[in-house]
């Protein structure tokens, strides 16, 4: 808890009884906002009930493959993260139907979120002002959505994360005003008088080791082959793994890095289909050349990344972490949890494990997506 943002979190499993722990823990009253984020567990007309008794038209979040607090890694939980009116101005619009938006639907969303702004907080700016994203990651409009969105926003920083339902697949809605939403976005533009910083790393680097999808279904997402081999079996041969061997958690260790410039994004997988397909996690197509990775060391990242935040911004922070729920796995392979969790402790981190990052006008994977915020001594 700090001085403008207020955090709760619960691990009862009854919904209705962990909504009432987080609402007791916050001052509602004085909330401009709250961000929920809940595992598939706390879903339904259960969650929106509870939460129309406890101000819910305050509430936007979505379902997560779990939850990040300063403890650690979590599932099957609920936190809640109060942004409040003494620090904090926000208008919320939804999307709906977030495959059929684009870059003229964003511009008439974004100067009416903006002339909205504006007109309780005149100095809003993009020095003051970030706009952050949930949408449904079923929905598989990620990379159309933030590229209009992001372009329109121009320089002011907006930070996402697609919901997810531990990797069931099945569905993930994103929670707007209290009501679930499927197909659908939730676009926060928010002011602020805190000092914050957005940030987005990963510990990947390209290696000299290409591919090229040559056969692909992209409205779905499928790779159906890679260097006109099955996809499964020319990528294990590309990671040198096993082919017998590679699930999805080695996936998660595995991404295909994108080169953009000197810029790497990875872009991971999310599961293997029956006919050695794979399906991408990001938008992919034919004829994509990517790289194999390179894995930097994980803990040291983190701890370059943290350092960094602290060294911009002080010791006494709020981070907001969306990051992808690969990382997660990767972490408990490695059973890297304690140096971890000691960082996110360190740097007071809430957030949750995601099944996509947007970071202005980009989405990606693999990757920790996160705002910081300077608290008030």
């Amino acid at each position: 808890m700090a001085a403008g943002i207020f955090t709760a979190h619960s691990e009862l499993s009854d919904t209705n009884d962990a909504i009432a722990e987080v609402a007791r823990a916050l001052p509602l009253d004085s909330a401009e906002f709250v961000l929920l984020l809940h595992g598939p567990n706390h879903t339904g007309d259960t969650l929106e009930h509870a939460l129309s008794l406890n101000t819910g038209e305050k509430f936007y979040g979505c379902s997560t493959s779990g939850e990040i607090v300063p403890a650690g890694y979590r599932e099957d939980t609920l936190s809640a993260i109060s942004f409040d009116r003494s620090a904090f101005r926000c208008v919320s619009r939804k999307i709906e139907s977030v495959k059929d938006f684009g870059f003229q639907h964003a511009q008439d969303l974004v100067l009416s979120m903006q002339w909205e702004l504006r007109e309780s907080t005149p100095d809003s700016n993009s020095s003051n002002t970030f706009a952050l994203l949930l949408i449904d990651s079923m929905s598989q409009a990620e990379e159309f959505v933030v590229a209009a969105l992001g372009t329109e926003l121009g320089t002011i920083h907006l930070m996402g994360g697609s919901s997810g339902d531990n990797w069931q697949l099945e569905r993930t809605p994103v929670l707007y005003e209290g009501q679930l939403q499927d197909d659908s976005a939730v676009v926060l533009l928010v002011h602020t008088r805190l000092d914050f910083r957005h940030y987005n790393f990963h510990n990947f680097m390209p290696s000299d080791k290409r591919g090229v999808i040559t056969s692909a279904t992209p409205a779905k997402r499928l790779v159906h082959e890679i260097n006109g081999v099955v996809a499964v079996k020319e990528y294990a041969r590309l990671c040198s793994i096993d082919e017998d061997t590679l699930d999805q958690e080695l996936l998660a260790m595995h991404p295909a890095i994108i080169t953009v410039g000197d810029r790497a994004y990875p872009r991971g997988f999310m599961q293997i289909l029956p006919d050695g397909s794979m399906q991408s996690a990001c938008a992919i197509d034919e004829g994509l050349v990517f790289r194999v990775p390179t894995q930097l060391d994980y803990v040291e990242q983190l701890s370059q990344a943290f350092r960094r935040m602290r060294q911009e911004l002080g010791n006494n922070l709020v981070v907001l972490g969306f990051e992808c729920a690969a990382r997660k796995q990767l972490v408990q392979q490695y059973h890297i949890e304690a140096a971890v969790y000691e960082q996110f402790t360190a740097c007071n981190v809430w957030g949750f494990s995601c099944m996509g990052e947007q970071a202005n006008s980009l989405n990606m994977n693999n990757s920790f997506n996160c705002l910081a915020f300077s608290m008030p001594s």
